[in-house]
């Protein structure tokens, strides 16, 4: 049995789990809104967990970040920085906020919660639309990249069209049939089995690398890959995306809607970074860095790229079919949570807020399902379209730039009650636009387009909202006031006495 014929049954064997997933947690769905885009609120610690993780698990976590170490070397370990932030802090600063408040009021996505606190749907509108522009677009770029992938790993057996339309396919049934609670469970699962992949590669090649003492070998051949260097600005740049501006995105928020409890945030708080460190950072340094010493990975210096397959290529041929699904994988775990929020937010904050405001949550079901049609095909077909595909690359790479625009207004609903409805709507929509252009003309003296934009923003923000008025505050909608009676001093201070009487 050749090396292709095997790598086809094990990917036909991954769909199948997949499906079966998705089919089992579609059998626990409630026909309504709520329990299909956050699962009824009731995602326990493992899975929410492992459905973070494997978001920002994508095909560049298995090709491209070895080959940044590889050529880099180590200074780019900083990058890791935003996983603690993140993984951690974040999660329990503002995700904790987020959930409490979408449950008292019943919130499905972001742009409920931002009209309701700030009483504009304006500003509803174009907070769900950027986050629909940020998503669809990185959407597609694992599409095209897992589809890429696939061709060259396979020796075009499974050609580019064809692993196009399975990759659309099977994320479309998993988010259409069992919305996410499946993508949840199909997390898990593809998370603990391309983190198997990982770590055991890693054990593999760090042994045959020199054990404990693997950076002296590399230091040996090249020092300079041990030296801390790099670009600080493009560091900056990555890190306020990936942390401040991950948390803002649309399916992360949605993710803080779905759990149980607080106390579930809290425990993935604990948890998130190390499971984002150790296999999005460490265990592709180690390989990557690993790779540089002469005759472990032979063609690591022509395509450093493709390290991983070079592993498998080299020392297990019949097991490099694992590694080609786990690249199907990691691009379905990173692209269907993002699927099922844009989905959602074309229903709910496009649809049944500004053409069907009476629509019922069955009716919203519905739509939802339809919007998921419609954006896997759009997707689809972009992606099978190599000038349409091309077009949306410079977009895709900006996509947590997008995501921190979204942060003032954010914050203003969860700590800065200053920050008004116009001095939010002109941040964001100068933010937005600055970003824009500078990523279209290339202008990136000393900052990138995010910061640019985010600095702008700010401006904005801060100006507008010091001579404009605040929306109308009450009971419902002055969640400061409400933040102060749940997680005020005298709660805390109560809860001390609890435990310990």
């Amino acid at each position: 049995m050749n090396s292709s014929l095997v790598t086809i049954i094990t990917l036909a064997v991954f769909i199948l789990i997949f499906c079966a997933l998705s089919l089992l947690a579609g059998r626990k769905n409630k026909a309504s809104a709520d329990d299909y885009v956050v699962a009824g609120r009731r995602m326990n610690t493992p899975l929410l967990l492992m459905s973070m993780g494997a978001t920002y698990f994508s095909t560049w976590t298995l090709l491209g970040s070895f080959g940044v170490y590889y050529r880099e070397g180590i200074w780019f370990a900083g990058f890791t920085t935003w996983a603690i932030i993140q993984g951690s802090v974040f999660i329990w600063l503002f995700g904790t906020r987020l959930w409490y408040i979408g449950k008292k009021f019943g919130f499905i996505t972001p742009g409920q919660m931002v009209e309701h606190y700030y009483a504009s749907p304006t500003l509803r509108l174009l907070f769900s639309c950027v986050g629909i522009v940020a998503l669809v677009p990185v959407m597609l770029i694992q599409v095209t990249g897992s589809a890429t992938a696939l061709a060259s790993l396979t020796d075009n057996a499974i050609p580019y069209t064809v692993g196009v339309i399975v990759s659309s396919v099977v994320v479309g049934f998993i988010v259409l049939w069992s919305g996410f609670r499946g993508t949840a469970w199909a997390d898990a699962f593809m998370g603990v089995f391309f983190a198997t992949i990982l770590v055991f590669t890693a054990i593999f090649v760090v042994g045959k690398a020199g054990g404990l003492s693997f950076l002296n070998n590399v230091a040996d051949h090249k020092p300079q890959l041990l030296t801390n260097k790099g670009n600080p600005m493009a560091m900056l740049e990555l890190w306020l995306g990936l942390s401040f501006g991950a948390w803002a995105l649309p399916h992360m928020w949605q993710k803080f809607y779905s759990a149980s409890s607080a106390e579930v945030l809290g425990k993935v708080a604990m948890f998130a970074p190390f499971w984002n460190s150790w296999m999005m950072a460490c265990v592709p340094l180690a390989i990557g860095l690993s790779a540089n010493i002469p005759g472990l990975i032979p063609g690591a210096a022509d395509n450093s790229d493709a390290i991983l397959p070079l592993i498998f290529s080299e020392y297990a041929p019949i097991l490099g079919s694992f590694v080609v699904a786990g690249i199907l994988a990691a691009a379905i775990s990173t692209i269907n949570s993002q699927l099922l929020s844009s989905s959602s937010l074309v229903a709910e904050d496009i649809w049944r807020r500004f053409f069907n405001k009476n629509m019922g949550d069955r009716s919203l079901r519905l739509v939802n399902r339809i919007v998921v049609l419609v954006i896997t095909t759009i997707v689809l077909v972009l992606a099978l379209a190599p000038s349409g595909a091309g077009y949306l690359i410079p977009i895709a790479s900006l996509g947590f730039s997008l995501g921190l625009q979204l942060v003032p207004t954010a914050l203003g609903m969860l700590y800065i009650p200053v920050i008004t409805p116009k001095g939010a709507l002109a941040g964001l929509a100068s933010g937005v636009v600055i970003l824009a252009a500078t990523a279209a003309t290339g202008f990136d003296y000393f900052f990138g387009p995010g910061i640019n934009g985010i600095i702008v923003n700010i401006l904005f923000t801060t100006v507008v909202s010091l001579v404009t008025m605040p929306a109308p505050r009450n009971s419902e909608n002055d969640y400061h006031k409400i933040f102060a009676s749940a997680f005020g001093q005298n709660n805390i201070e109560e809860g001390k006495n609890s435990v310990y009487s």
